[in-house]
């Protein structure tokens, strides 16, 4: 028979008596699993609004019930004593938990008796603190009096206003509430047990060279590197896809290029990879770059650990970017695709553990690492044994050094910063008119002219005429960099018009899946152009707008250090959407698109200047030196 049903079927005297004895025994200190108070007076709420009990009467004997079973509890664990309360805490570790619980209820006086007794789950061990503690009994009640009459209006009151529902949802907020305390303890417990280690990890990574992750220093890395790793992700995805195997396999490359060249290096070519991939065969790609950077740069510290030298660190390597993908993945699987993991194993998990009735965060996040767990271990021992078979790396030829975090707060610690700052939002509120378009990006472009000059400070906008024209060259020249990819779209768009109109049939098969194909190719012309342009700015400010043209020039720079080329790239990419995510609150995007914009040109312009014909800047010095 079922508890809770017995009671609601109760009525007059015998529910009061029935509701006043749960509720006493467990404000003394003794569980009733069966009977939470919480929906036992729900269900006094629910009887007093049918007429089955009389109000005055009901409130006035739970009232008292609850603050006499209270009291007791106190009184009781007062009896208990303190020493014997840590004789029992102390073998389970929680000596110092209470010592802290009781100091804070100390030391909050009634307050903390007040809110504690209202905060789920603490209700019943507030008096019981209160006991061990020896708190004064009058301090007790002045917080115990008032937060009763709160929690019985609360709960009879839901239960007289909502009815039978209410009971279900109070069941269902509190084992939500329970498994958010869980999460909350398995956090606080992994934090406190890899403190350490981590501590260990970073002094270890420290020792190794590692700078931190906003100041890095970039060899040049080889071509075939950088685009073996991209064609391994997008091939092991396309693989995974066509086949429908229960695996992602996008991050082989990405582990390869992070171990090999550098934390900034693999994880801009995961980011990479999934813009190329959402781009092509998986459309919902590209948020999860964010999983693919965190997966690449944890492989670029691995490279400094020498993880990839020796059997643990394989496994450590496996395990941290298992970690990561699962973790990371989790909320975004939500926010894309109903908690779903897009793999039809980790699918069906979710769906039976969310049929089970387990919270869907638990059960998108054991979809998830179902998938990931062999997922990464294919990963990590492919892209270590290919690193291992790789010839051994020569003596970089040119070496870059970057601070993100010099980037980042250049625009603040400029003066007057926010006048100009508010220029950038008031021309971009006016694209509209085009010539205040132009006036911004020309800005920018002074920007990064100056930054390659070694200013470090915002430039004041005191050359309008000059800036329209730059912005007016720089998105001509960009313009006809993206030509290619409008040709390509053409075929695509005449295609879908004839499947709208009913004549797939006519067209066939094999032109409706060329079609695609050559779409596909345009969008990832489109998507190099967004990753040259550092590139392709750097040649318009050293040679103008022919020299934003010259496609030779502009592969020559990319060349000169092309990790570097790769992560700045991908640097203008992000900084570009980041400014754009104003656009959700519209009038945001004033404010973020500028400030993101301004970093962006100060990325380029401190690229421009470590690859501007360093050749020649060498063969100059070479020179002075003979004379």
């Amino acid at each position: 028979m079922n508890p809770m049903a017995w009671v609601q079927g109760l009525e007059g005297t015998t529910l009061i008596v029935v509701i006043c004895a749960l509720m006493f025994i467990e404000e003394t200190g003794v569980p009733v699993p069966f009977a939470p108070g919480d929906i036992v007076l729900a269900i006094g709420g629910i009887a007093v609004a049918g007429g089955r009990v009389n109000p005055a009467v009901f409130v006035a004997a739970i009232s008292i019930t609850i603050t006499v079973g209270a009291i007791v509890g106190r009184e009781a664990a007062e009896l208990l004593g303190w020493e014997r309360l840590m004789k029992v805490a102390e073998p389970l570790h929680a000596r110092g938990a209470l010592e802290r619980a009781a100091g804070l209820l100390q030391r909050g006086g009634w307050r903390a008796v007040f809110t504690a007794r209202l905060i789920p789950g603490l209700r019943v061990y507030t008096s019981q603190v209160a006991g061990v503690s020896r708190m004064p009994r009058l301090t007790f009640l002045r917080g115990l009096l008032p937060a009763n009459a709160v929690y019985i209006a609360g709960f009879v009151g839901l239960g007289a206003a909502v009815g039978r529902p209410i009971l279900a949802l109070i069941h269902q907020a509190e084992h939500q509430l329970l498994v958010a305390i869980l999460l909350i303890v398995v956090v606080v417990g992994v934090f406190l047990l890899t403190r350490a280690p981590a501590r260990r990890t970073l002094a270890s990574l420290q020792a190794a060279g590692w700078t931190g992750p906003l100041r890095f220093s970039l060899d040049s890395v080889g071509v075939v590197l950088i685009l073996a790793s991209l064609g391994l992700n997008f091939a092991g995805h396309a693989l995974a896809v066509t086949f429908g195997l229960p695996l992602f396999l996008d991050s082989i490359g990405t582990v390869l290029a992070g171990v090999v060249a550098g934390p900034w290096v693999g994880g801009s070519v995961g980011f990479i990879s999934n813009l190329v991939i959402s781009n092509t065969i998986d459309p919902i790609a590209a948020p999860y770059g964010i999983v693919s950077f965190a997966v690449g740069f944890a492989a670029g510290l691995a490279r400094y650990l020498n993880w990839q030298k020796r059997a643990s660190g394989w496994v450590a390597l496996w395990l941290v970017t298992f970690a990561i993908a699962s973790l990371v993945s989790t909320p975004l699987n939500f926010l894309m695709n109903g908690g779903n993991s897009g793999v039809a194993l980790g699918d069906s998990i979710y769906r039976a553990l969310t049929g089970a009735h387990l919270p869907r965060i638990v059960a998108a996040f054991v979809g998830e690492a179902a998938v990931d767990l062999p997922d990464k271990l294919l990963t990590v021992v492919a892209a270590l044994l290919i690193a291992q078979g790789l010839p051994q790396q020569r003596a970089p030829r040119s070496t870059a050094d970057l601070d993100l975090g010099e980037a980042f707060t250049f625009v603040i610690r400029s003066d007057r910063w926010l006048r100009k700052l508010l220029a950038g939002a008031a021309c971009l509120l006016l694209f509209w008119l085009i010539v205040p378009f132009l006036l911004l990006v020309g800005y920018i472009v002074e920007i990064a002219r100056r930054v390659r000059s070694g200013a470090r400070a915002l430039p004041p906008w005191d050359h309008p005429w000059q800036n329209i024209k730059d912005g007016f060259k720089l998105i001509v020249a960009l313009l006809i960099w993206t030509i290619p990819s409008v040709l390509l779209g053409i075929p695509a768009a005449i295609v879908e018009a004839a499947v709208n109109e009913g004549s797939r049939e006519a067209l066939g098969g094999s032109v409706y899946a060329a079609a695609g194909i050559v779409a596909a190719v345009g969008s990832v012309w489109g998507l190099l152009v967004l990753l040259l342009e550092p590139a392709i700015i750097s040649q318009y400010m050293d040679r103008g707008f022919r020299g934003a043209l010259n496609v030779a020039a502009v592969i020559r720079r990319v060349r000169v250090n092309l990790g570097l080329s790769i992560v700045v790239g991908a640097l203008v990419v992000v900084l570009t959407t980041i400014g754009l995510i104003g656009l959700v609150v519209v009038v945001g995007v004033l404010v973020t698109f500028p400030y993101a914009s301004f970093i962006g040109a100060y990325l380029v312009g401190r690229y421009a200047a470590l690859t501007d014909r360093p050749v020649l800047r060498a063969e100059t010095v070479n020179r002075r030196s003979v004379r």
